[in-house]
C-alpha cells in the first residue's frame, strides 16, 4: 500500500515538474547587429516588430563584425541579424555582382544548406562610397575612382574591415583600377571610426575616405562620392538573415519580418543614420520613430520613448565632428536617454535656470566683464574638455591690418562666446570706441555683408582650419588679421582663461604667414551645486527662482569622460566639477578624548598603584610583637 501511494506521489511531482519546465521554455528570438549605426537601427526594427508580434527577444546589439556575426548565426548563437547580399557573396567565397536580384538568388541558394535564409529586403542598397571633400576633388581634378590613377600618390583613410575584405576591399579596388601609389590610415568600424575618417578628409591629412552611401556624414559635410565607373563594387541590398528553425518554431516571426520588406528608402536610411551618428539619438528610439511613422507599431509600442536630456550650446558651436562626439559621450552618461541640442546666446544662464542639463561652452562664458575686470558667474562647473576655439578676425584683402584700424566689427549674438571675447579684447586694449555689431547670421553671411561695406571686420570663435572660413578664404577677397596688440599687452594675467595662440601658416587658403591670435577652451558644463533653501524641492540654483537645475552626477561625469577618452586638463581658470577635485584626507594626530575610555584608563592606573602598594607591604612573617606585651 505504501509503495502504491509513493508511486502516485512521484508521478504527480514528475508531471508538475514537466508542466513547470514546459511553461518556462518559451524560446526567445536572438537578434544581433554589426557595430555601426545602420546595422543597429535595422536590428532594433527586427526586434521591435517581433516583440509587437508577441515574440520574446534577446538583444546582442551590437554583436561583432561580419566574420564573427555570420559565424554566430551559423552556429546557432544568434537567430537573426541584418545582412547585405553583396557582403554575403563575398564571405561565402563567390564573386560579387551588381545585379541585386541575381545576387540575392545566389546568396539564398548558398545559405539554404546552412539552415539560413534571407527574408524580404528592407528596400535600399547601401553601397560603398569613396568620398572626398568638394575642395580637394576640385583641386586634384578627381570625379571618378579611375581619376585617382592620375595622382602620384593617394592618401586613403578607411575602416579596418575595408582593408580585410577578401574580394571587395581596398587592395582589390586598387588592383581593379590600377592604382599603384597609395598610403592608408585605418580606424575601427563604427561611429567613432567614421568621425575620424571624416575629420581626416576635412583637415586635409587624407585625400579619399571610405563610407557607405547611406551615411549621414556625406550630406552633412557636403562630400563628393567618386563614380565607380568600372563597376567594381557589388550591390549591397540588406535583408534579415534568419535561421530557418527560428522561422519554424517562432509563430508569427516570418509575418513580422515581412512587414519590413520594401519599407526603407535610401533617403530614409541616411536620415536615420545621421540621427544616431551626428545627433546622438539611440538606435532603438530612431527605429521606433520610423516604424511608428509607417504604422508598423501601435502607439506606445516598441523600445522608443526615451527621455530627452536637454543640451544647450554657445552659438559658435557647430554641428561638427567634435560636437557629435561630445553628444554621444553625454548620452553615455544618461543611459536610455536621447539628447535635444539647442544653441543659445546665454547657455550657462539656461543651464542655471534648469532649462538644460549640460552645456557646451567656451571658458569665457564662465565670466562677465565688470568695471575692474572679469568676474566669475559661479553658476556652472566644467567637467570635460571638448576642444579649443581660436579667435578669427577677418577683414577684406585690402582692408585693415590690425584690430585698431577697424571702426565697426560684426560678431555673434549678444552674450555669445565670440561677443564676450571680443568685448574683453577691445576693453583691455583700450579700443572701446570700436562699434560692435551683433548678429545671428552665419559666418558666410557676415563676410558677405562686409564685402558690401556694412562693417570692416568680422570676429569669429572657431576651431583652426574651420571649413566654412576656409571656403570663403579660397576666394582671395579676405585675410586674417592678427591680434598682436592683445598678445603683447600682458593681458593674460587679468584674462587668464583667454590664452595666446597661433594659427599656423597655410591653415587657410591665401594665408601664407602664421597669425597671432587667442584661444579659449571649450568644455562640457554642469549647473553648479548650491545650498538648498528650506522648503524647496530639488537642487537649488545660483539666484534662479525656478530651483530646477540639476547638477550632473559624479557617476555621469565619470561615464561621459570615459566615453570621450583622452583629453586635455580643464583650464585652471574655469570652475571644475566637485567630483574632479582631488580628495585630501586629513589625519588628526591629536589624541581623541572619550569620557568612558578616560574613566577606564584612570581606574587601570589606580589599580596599578594599588598592586604596587600591595607588593611593597611588609610580610606578616616579618611582623614582631612588642616586647612589653
Amino acid at each position: 500500500m505504501i509503495t502504491k501511494y509513493l508511486k502516485q506521489v512521484v508521478a504527480v511531482l514528475l508531471c508538475a515538474a514537466l508542466v513547470a519546465c514546459g511553461g518556462n521554455d518559451q524560446k526567445s528570438l536572438r537578434v544581433g547587429a554589426k557595430p555601426f549605426a545602420e546595422s543597429m537601427i535595422l536590428a532594433e526594427m527586427i526586434a521591435q516588430v517581433a516583440e509587437n508580434a508577441g515574440i520574446p527577444v534577446e538583444r546582442s546589439i551590437p554583436f561583432g563584425l561580419t566574420p564573427k556575426i555570420m559565424e554566430a548565426v551559423k552556429q546557432d548563437v544568434l537567430d537573426v541579424y541584418p545582412e547585405y547580399n553583396g557582403t554575403s557573396l563575398t564571405f561565402l567565397g563567390q564573386a560579387p555582382t551588381s545585379d541585386g536580384e541575381a545576387s540575392t538568388a545566389a546568396v539564398s541558394a548558398l545559405f539554404k544548406p546552412l539552415g539560413l535564409e534571407l527574408t524580404g529586403k528592407f528596400g535600399f542598397s547601401n553601397d560603398y562610397a569613396m568620398v572626398m571633400t568638394q575642395e580637394r576633388a576640385k583641386d586634384l581634378g578627381v570625379r571618378t575612382i579611375q581619376d585617382l590613377t592620375k595622382l602620384g600618390s593617394v592618401k586613403y583613410v578607411v575602416d579596418d574591415d575595408f582593408v580585410q575584405r577578401p574580394a571587395d576591399g581596398l587592395q582589390q579596388m586598387n588592383r581593379r583600377y590600377g592604382i599603384t601609389g597609395s598610403s592608408t590610415t585605418t580606424h575601427p568600424v563604427g561611429t567613432e571610426g567614421k568621425d575620424k575618417i571624416v575629420s581626416a578628409l576635412l583637415d586635409g591629412s587624407s585625400d579619399v575616405g571610405e563610407l557607405f552611401m547611406t551615411d549621414g556624414q556625406i550630406a552633412e559635410y557636403d562630400l563628393v562620392v567618386l563614380d565607380d565607373n568600372l563597376g567594381f563594387f557589388p550591390v549591397y541590398e540588406v535583408a534579415p538573415l534568419v535561421r530557418s528553425d527560428a522561422l519554424a518554431s517562432l509563430k508569427g516571426l516570418r509575418e513580422a519580418l515581412e512587414k519590413l520588406a520594401g519599407k526603407i528608402t535610401p533617403a530614409d536610411m541616411q536620415a536615420m543614420n545621421k540621427a544616431v551618428d551626428l545627433d546622438a539619438q539611440s538606435a532603438s528610439s530612431v527605429a521606433t520613430a520610423f516604424l511608428s511613422s509607417k504604422g508598423l507599431l501601435p502607439e506606445g509600442a516598441g523600445s522608443g520613448g526615451a527621455a530627452k536630456i536637454a543640451v544647450v550650446a554657445d552659438p559658435g558651436v557647430a554641428r561638427d565632428i567634435n560636437t557629435a562626439r561630445a553628444l554621444r559621450a553625454i548620452r553615455s552618461g544618461y543611459a536610455g536617454s536621447d539628447l535635444d541640442l539647442t544653441n543659445n546666446a546665454s547657455p550657462l544662464e539656461s543651464l542655471a535656470a534648469g532649462e538644460a542639463r549640460v552645456a557646451i561652452v567656451g571658458a569665457e562664458s564662465f565670466y562677465s566683464l565688470g568695471d575692474d575686470g572679469p568676474v566669475a558667474k559661479g553658476i556652472a562647473e566644467a567637467f570635460a574638455v571638448v576642444g579649443y576655439k581660436s579667435a578669427h578676425l577677418i577683414s577684406l584683402a585690402n582692408g585693415a591690418d590690425s584690430i585698431g584700424g577697424m571702426s565697426k566689427i560684426a560678431t555673434g549674438p549678444k552674450g555669445s562666446g565670440a561677443d564676450i571675447v571680443l568685448d574683453m579684447l577691445l576693453k583691455s586694449i583700450g579700443k572701446s570706441d570700436i562699434e560692435v555689431v551683433n548678429s545671428d547670421d552665419n559666418s558666410r553671411a557676415l563676410l558677405l555683408a562686409m564685402s558690401k561695406g556694412n562693417h570692416d571686420g568680422v570676429f569669429l570663435m572657431a576651431p583652426s582650419k574651420e571649413r566654412g572660413i576656409a571656403t570663403v578664404m579660397r576666394s582671395g577677397f579676405y585675410k586674417l588679421v592678427d591680434l598682436s596688440e592683445w598678445a603683447q599687452g600682458g593681458h593674460t594675467a587679468r584674462f587668464s582663461f583667454i590664452r595666446p595662440a597661433t594659427i599656423p601658416a597655410n591653415s587657410y587658403p591665401s594665408q601664407p604667414n602664421a597669425i597671432t591670435t587667442v584661444s579659449t577652451q571649450f568644455v562640457l558644463a554642469s549647473p553648479a551645486k548650491t545650498v538648498q533653501a528650506a522648503g524647496e524641492v530639488g537642487p537649488g540654483t545660483a539666484g534662479i527662482d525656478s530651483s530646477a537645475a540639476i547638477p550632473v552626477s559624479a557617476s555621469a561625469v565619470e561615464s561621459i569622460r570615459e566615453a570621450l577618452g583622452a583629453m586635455d586638463v580643464i583650464d585652471p581658470a574655469i570652475p571644475v566639477h566637485g567630483s574632479l577635485v582631488p580628495e585630501i584626507t586629513v589625519v588628526d594626530k591629536s589624541l581623541p578624548f572619550s569620557a568612558d575610555i578616560s574613566i577606564i584608563n584612570i581606574l587601570m592606573i589606580l589599580f596599578t598603584v594599588w598592586v604596587i602598594y600591595l607588593v611593597f607591604l611588609p610580610s606578616p612573617r616579618d611582623f614582631k610583637m612588642p616586647e612589653d606585651l
